[in-house]
């Protein structure tokens, strides 16, 4: 997938408000932190037991990473994850 369909992808799901009827991200993670962690995830990977694409993403800002749960193009979830840290350490 070329950046710009991965960008085009990260809007879809990230700004589509009918997919936003499971779970909303948490109050503290914004929208474009979710959409460029979809769009140049850190680490991206499936998870096995239902099949929901997980995105990691490092956050400057906040110096903190960001988990992003899809599954079928929907955003499940998105939080701050402090136990990435030990997964993947700090990169600030």
């Amino acid at each position: 997938m070329s950046t710009d369909e991965r960008r085009a992808y990260a809007r879809q799901v990230v700004f589509n408000p009918i997919h936003h009827h499971v779970n909303r991200p948490h109050h503290e993670v914004r929208s474009e932190w979710i959409e460029s962690i979809v769009a140049m995830p850190y680490f991206q990977e499936t998870d096995p037991r239902d099949g929901r694409e997980l995105y990691y993403g490092w956050i400057d800002e906040i110096s903190r990473w960001i988990k992003v749960v899809v599954e079928d193009d929907r955003l499940l979830t998105a939080y701050i994850d402090r136990r990435l840290t030990s997964r993947f350490g700090r990169l600030s």
